[in-house]
């Protein structure tokens, strides 16, 4: 996006420049030369504009992520002592479809959140309770970078028997 407008600006100066020839060699009259030049710098500031606001926003493009992790951390604090209008509040905010059944809530969370409400659900591994604890593994895979075969030698820069 920012480079087609980058492209839009180049053009438009382009078109600048070609109206001021045509002016000069005397192929538009003065009138003509006054409107066309007006919409044509009218377009050429819109274009810088755009392209400043790029460059404005490109600097704070981390601010829609620090927003969702300061947001998550308010929820957690929440949970942990918030009152029960606070969390309804909350809930309508990250999520949607809000039911209420068997004294259990069930709420289905928007996008961003439904990956928080995923990673947060999933039991967490203990130390010892891996995919590779409870099979035994070899962990030396074949033959060993100093070979000993015995006591004959295997290669010409050992040591003759006696």
């Amino acid at each position: 996006m920012r480079q087609a407008t980058k492209a839009a600006l180049t053009t438009c100066e382009r078109r600048i420049d070609l109206l001021l020839d045509m002016r000069l060699s005397e192929q538009l009259s003065e009138p003509e030369y006054v409107s066309k030049k007006h919409t044509l710098v009218n377009q050429k500031a819109e274009l810088r504009g755009k392209l400043e606001a790029f460059d404005a926003n490109r600097k704070n493009r981390f601010e829609p992520a620090i927003q969702f992790v300061l947001e998550a951390k308010y929820g957690e604090k929440l949970v942990a002592e918030g009152n029960p209008e606070q969390k309804r509040d909350f809930l309508k905010k990250i999520g949607s479809n809000l039911q209420i059944a068997e004294k259990s809530l069930g709420v289905t969370f928007l996008n961003p959140w439904q990956f928080v409400a995923d990673f947060n659900s999933d039991p967490a591994p203990t130390f010892g309770d891996n995919e590779y604890s409870h099979e035994k593994r070899k962990w030396r895979r074949g033959g060993d970078s100093n070979p000993r075969m015995g006591f004959k030698p295997h290669h010409r820069f050992s040591k003759p028997a006696l």
